[in-house]
């Protein structure tokens, strides 16, 4: 629970691999949000979200940084991270009757970087600690299906997607994360699974394979009783 939940102020993320549909259900949560309650909502993705985050999400994209080594990329994420923590995410807890989505947190570099890279688990827990400066989720949400079908759901949307925003493609036409063997995508999956088992009171796992409105009103389901819960309307 975030350290900030005596303030009315609720803390949301969503987890999941590739193309396993969390931007989509992120903003449809937000959509949700606005329209059922008078809480202030500030919708967020990681990287990103911050100048500096902004930038990293970009330079991560450049063909330059292809080998980029496993400890570094996750040191670039924890430090876009600290500072969106630091200059968002605290601030806007502290502000009553306030909900914070995330795209994407921490739980995402436990996922990558420890069982996808396969960095000590342990440091990268330190790492996670200090970059979030202890601060959770009440609430996270695991989009979850087999890598074989989230990959080619992308592959899918990539045939369709408009060429001049390409929003999955680096500057090489690489696609980062995706580009990796179903080896390293089933560790994620693996990662994500067994982090979510041992917190099952944060953590609800929906099948992600289900349909976008299925999806969306299971996580209203579970969000609204957490706003009860809270005393947040």
């Amino acid at each position: 629970m975030p350290c900030l939940e005596g303030k009315l102020s609720l803390f949301i993320s969503f987890e999941g691999g590739e193309g396993s549909g969390k931007t989509t259900q992120t903003k449809r949560l937000k959509k949700t949000l606005s329209e059922k309650t008078s809480c202030e909502i500030v919708a967020l993705r990681e990287p990103g979200s911050t100048p500096l985050g902004d930038y990293l999400r970009e330079w991560l994209k450049n063909e330059t940084q292809s080998s980029l080594p496993n400890i570094t990329e996750l040191l670039l994420f924890a430090a876009a991270r600290s500072i969106l923590v630091e200059n968002v995410i605290t601030p806007s807890l502290e502000k009553p009757n306030t909900i914070v989505i995330t795209d994407r947190y921490s739980d995402s570099t436990t996922a990558y970087q420890g069982y996808g890279r396969q960095l000590p688990l342990k440091d990268l827990r330190n790492i996670n600690d200090l970059s979030t400066q202890g601060l959770v989720p009440a609430l996270t949400f695991l989009l979850d299906c087999t890598p074989e079908k989230s990959l080619t759901r992308i592959d899918s949307l990539m045939n369709h997607e408009n060429p001049k925003n390409p929003s999955r493609i680096d500057k090489k036409g690489t696609r980062k994360f995706e580009e990796e063997s179903i080896e390293f995508h089933e560790r994620v999956r693996n990662g994500y699974l067994a982090t979510a088992k041992s917190n099952p009171n944060r953590w609800i796992i929906i099948d992600a394979t289900l349909s976008e409105d299925d999806i969306a009103n299971m996580i209203w389901v579970h969000v609204k009783n957490k706003l009860e819960c809270f005393g947040m309307k």
